[in-house]
């Protein structure tokens, strides 16, 4: 069970409980104070392999502190401290919120599991996040428990005082003649799928904090007292990797089992972070979005990083440099190209907060791609709630700098994009 848990936003910064003290003159409100033992461990993670997408560590007026990246998550250091890493949706971040807009994004990215978080869970969102997965693990595998668990017929080897099944008497002990070494086929449960679903439910029980969920667990145990773990987790999920028909109910408890037993990860790949949980939230909007164009723009057609054109021929006539702008979306004689950021954008600012290199790299784009017009699309936040006033790359090449708002009803927020496409669209 975790000693403590941590609710904190991606680029918060972390500091030692110690020099809080000290701190007051130099913090801000996304500072996170934690047991200077703790802030030793994630600072031990700093500076292991593949972590410097996830956190970076450096020194600031003489204080020692750790800063958050882009990844939003679980993350668990070796003390089992807990850190929930929600995204920044507002300045004033409410953690029920944040969690939501997570929760929503995972059920349209390509991580099959999250696949199967639905509204309800949504409404669970002033739980941790862990219980909420564990919630969802739970019901899936309770589903199967109630159709009935999956069994095969197994070949069991064993001496008994009787004769049953084939009697192997090449396995036969010569000074125990009265007994017999058999083979016989026995119908058991305890199978490698159900060996998966058993190990994730002991992995779990000391890890949830949530009563309904403890209690659940328990009665996931029980259900599967004929059933024992696995002794190989690894090897066991590549041994499952072309289940027959018969396990095709199996699947989506699988999936969560491989999530929560760290055998399946989107962050870094090492013994370090081998009980967290990450993704990159850039890649979860992008998804996120990409995947709302998909569902209810149907009457365009959308085209999810298209890699067909290319910056430059060189001398030999060969094409350089692939372009892939992350939507392009086609009607009739129209066509539209949409970049999608993870940033924050600040209306305030002389450049927006908008990156030059952004801008080079959609101008290319749009000329490439022939488009009457180029999106940018940013969450919005509530500093950002309405389009920026429109660019012009040229008379006839205009960009238009756009709020997704995540915790808005997906297909509303589609429909306000489609009404500035739908206004292009009788211009042409």
């Amino acid at each position: 069970m975790p000693l403590s848990r941590f609710v904190v936003y991606e680029y918060d910064t972390i500091r030692k409980i110690s020099t809080q003290a000290i701190s007051l003159s130099i913090s801000t409100s996304s500072d996170v104070f934690v047991p200077d033992t703790t802030f030793e461990l994630l600072k031990k993670l700093v500076f292991s392999q593949n972590a410097d997408a996830i956190l970076s560590f450096s020194i600031y007026k003489g204080v020692e502190i750790i800063k958050l990246k882009n990844f939003v998550g679980l993350l668990q250091t070796a003390d089992g401290s807990q850190f929930e890493i929600l995204p920044k949706l507002s300045r004033q971040s409410h953690p029920t919120q944040a969690r939501q807009g997570l929760l929503k994004m995972l059920r349209y990215s390509n991580l099959l599991a999250f696949r199967s978080i639905s509204s309800a869970h949504l409404n669970q969102a002033n739980l941790p996040l862990l219980e909420i997965f564990i919630t969802v693990f739970i019901q899936e595998t309770e589903q199967i428990v109630r159709q009935g668990l999956q069994k095969t017929y197994q070949t069991i080897e064993n001496e008994h005082n009787f004769l049953k099944g084939k009697w192997l008497p090449s396995r036969q002990k010569p000074h125990r003649l009265e007994t017999f070494f058999t083979a016989s086929d026995e119908f058991k449960s305890d199978i490698v799928p159900n060996r998966l679903l058993k190990s994730c439910v002991m992995f779990l029980i000391p890890k949830s904090q949530h009563l309904p969920n403890q209690v659940r667990l328990r009665h996931l145990r029980f259900a599967l007292e004929e059933v024992s773990t696995s002794s190989n987790i690894r090897l066991d999920f590549e041994k499952i990797s072309q289940l027959d028909r018969r396990f095709d109910r199996y699947q989506k408890a699988l999936q969560w089992a491989k999530v929560l037993l760290n055998q399946q990860s989107w962050a870094t790949q090492g013994q370090h972070f081998t009980d967290s949980l990450l993704f990159p939230a850039e890649r979860l909007f992008e998804q996120y979005v990409a995947q709302g164009f998909k569902k209810y723009l149907s009457d365009f057609e959308v085209f999810y990083q298209e890699d067909s054109l290319f910056l430059v021929n060189d001398h030999a006539g060969k094409r350089r440099f692939g372009l892939r702008p992350d939507l392009v979306v086609r009607k009739a004689n129209l066509t539209i190209v949409l970049d999608i950021k993870w940033k924050w954008i600040e209306p305030q600012s002389s450049t927006y907060g908008i990156e030059q290199s952004d801008l080079y790299q959609l101008y290319a784009y749009g000329h490439k791609y022939a488009a009457e017009s180029l999106y940018l699309l940013y969450p919005a936040h509530d500093g950002f709630q309405v389009p920026l006033p429109p660019f012009y790359f040229e008379e006839n090449l205009s960009l238009i700098v756009f709020p997704f708002n995540i915790s808005a009803p997906l297909s509303d927020e589609i429909e306000k994009i489609k009404t500035h496409f739908q206004q292009k669209t009788d211009s042409v």
